[in-house]
């Protein structure tokens, strides 16, 4: 059976361990210095090592034959390690397993001596899927472990765990990989299997693994099963969905020369062919990024890049490249948010584009030429006047009604935050706050739903820090991410009120503010629940979230055309 290269190349000892030096050195001191931990947390993105090098320690440290922190892969426990067939190695998935019971079952066997080795040693991946029950189940267990115990907990989200936990771990944050080691590994790999591969291809591959070399050997096994024979740079953007330097060139010079209907079809091809928008406008961020560094610092893209001369387009100044960087990178969030990215990316383009001042100043144009050509105004030149002025008075009223809907909706806002908030704090009880944190779990059913998926992520960024007779708040670490759970807060209800089946009323803030609500809320002598009114505000709320600008700008122009 085929063996994928990302297993097939997992290393097997500390030297093989790619991107990770520091944490390779310090580890094979401990080692040999014999100061090793009993519980140690790694953490970092996916793909830089963390499940590989913990069972390399696991390895390494029950080595009958250790030589300078090589395994002799000779001796019972090597053996048994490579075979799969320990039982002094326990890996468990807290994704699947993150409840009470797996931990109390744990907690039974540790203190079984080990059979071979010297040490039992439990890996625990995706540590942070635990719950707040088994965290504390865990805990007696980690500040006083046996001695032939070690814990190793690997996670790519350590601010999910508690701080109990984190204080009684020797930390390791794994750092993604640079693209340099990813392409000197993937070219060991493709001579070892004979691959024929160009080398700039190789280096894609690295670029668009973003660090994680797992994901460079996964993408380099799809590539190869793609290809008939050599595998092209082509080939990668084609199985990664993206687009090479040439077509991201061509879409760009579409932009410069407000090519607004070649630009469309692009975008209709790349939808057929099932492309992803946000990483389409993150790759156009990238080459922008490119533009800018060929007119500014041209010898240290030369370092980075092979070939600048894509980059050096004609008649793009910086100006142009910092405003669409800045337009796309808002397009990017607003996309991820919404179920039409394309549609927000074609409006996000025509204002790129600015067609609306193009086309005044097309007008203008016209106008001061027949001007010239005749001492009084034509029908022309009225028409255009008739022209420029409608377009005058479209923007302001969108622009009016855009602030007018902003500023209602931010009062809206206000005033339900206020009265959840007070309604929560009335009646909190701690018991019941301990309860739904540990039914929150359910929310990550829904992560994989493609419907629910936003609005579950977004919850659970968040912490609930009160519950009281149906009012939650929930803390964020940020005011951005506040301000977008309230702002879909009829989403936020309806969907907890599927999942928990009760008329729950949620709210969130951020923890500044959370540190001196609560101030402020314990100076008081009484407290009083307050009306639950704002339903008729919601409602508001919803209609005027529905009307987005996209569709208030659609409007004006249908009425101007009428």
């Amino acid at each position: 059976m085929y063996q994928t290269l990302y297993r097939k190349y997992r290393p097997t000892c500390f030297d093989e361990v790619v991107g990770q030096k520091i944490i390779v050195r310090t580890l094979k001191n401990t080692i040999e210095n014999h100061t090793l931990s009993h519980a140690y947390l790694f953490t970092g993105p996916r793909g830089t090592g963390k499940t590989s090098v913990a069972k390399i320690l696991a390895k390494t440290v029950n080595c009958e034959n250790l030589n300078d922190c090589k395994p002799c892969n000779k001796c019972v426990s090597c053996t048994q390690i490579n075979n799969k067939q320990s039982i002094d190695i326990i890996e468990i998935d807290a994704a699947s397993n993150n409840g009470v019971d797996e931990i109390r079952e744990l907690k039974s066997k540790v203190s079984l001596v080990p059979s071979v080795g010297k040490y039992k040693v439990y890996i625990i991946d995706e540590v942070h899927m635990l719950t707040t029950g088994a965290f504390n189940a865990l805990l007696k267990t980690l500040e006083e472990p046996p001695e032939h115990i070690i814990f190793i907990l690997a996670t790519t989200e350590p601010h999910k765990i508690p701080a109990t936990i984190l204080s009684r771990c020797q930390r390791f944050d794994f750092k993604r990989i640079p693209e340099e080691e990813i392409y000197q590994r993937l070219k060991y790999v493709s001579e070892i299997e004979k691959i024929e591969i160009e080398d700039n291809s190789l280096m894609e591959i690295a670029r668009l693994a973003d660090g994680g070399l797992r994901d460079a050997l996964s993408l380099l096994d799809q590539v190869i099963a793609y290809s008939k024979d050599k595998v092209t740079l082509e080939d990668v953007h084609e199985i990664n969905g993206t687009l090479t330097p040439l077509q991201l060139k061509n879409f760009i010079e579409y932009l410069i020369n407000h090519d607004i209907e070649n630009l469309f079809r692009l975008l209709d091809q790349y939808d057929q062919n099932g492309k992803n928008f946000v990483k389409l406008s993150e790759e156009l961020i990238l080459f922008l990024r490119n533009c800018l560094l060929a007119y500014t610092v041209p010898t240290y893209l030369q370092e980075k890049e092979s070939n600048i001369k894509f980059y050096q387009i004609q008649n793009l100044n910086k100006d142009d490249i910092l405003k669409w960087i800045q337009v796309l990178n808002q397009t990017i969030y607003n996309m991820k948010i919404s179920s039409h990215p394309k549609i927000l990316l074609e409006v996000a383009l025509i204002d790129l584009m600015n067609l609306e001042k193009i086309e005044l100043k097309n007008e203008l144009k016209k106008e001061v030429k027949v001007e010239k050509e005749f001492k009084e105004p034509t029908e022309e030149v009225k028409k255009s006047k008739e022209l420029e002025e409608k377009i005058e008075k479209s923007m302001e009223k969108v622009e009016d009604r855009q602030n007018e809907n902003k500023s209602q909706i931010d009062e809206i806002i206000a005033k339900v935050k206020h009265i959840r908030i007070n309604n929560t704090l009335c009646n909190f009880n701690k018991k019941s706050l301990l309860d739904w944190k540990s039914k929150l779990n359910q929310i990550e059913n829904e992560l994989t739903n493609p419907e629910n998926g936003q609005i579950a992520s977004l919850i659970l960024d968040g912490e609930l820090k009160a519950v009281g007779n149906q009012y939650f708040i929930f803390v964020y670490e940020n005011s951005r991410l506040s301000n977008l759970f309230n702002e879909q807060l009829l989403l936020v209800d309806s969907f907890l009120n599927s999942i928990y089946h009760n008329p729950i009323h949620a709210i969130a803030t951020n923890t500044d503010d959370w540190n001196r609500i609560k101030k402020e809320f314990n100076s008081k002598t009484k407290t009083y629940q307050l009306e639950e009114e704002p339903i008729d505000l919601l409602k508001i709320l919803k209609t005027k979230a529905n009307k987005s600008e996209i569709e208030n700008m659609f409007e004006n122009i249908i009425q101007y055309e009428n």
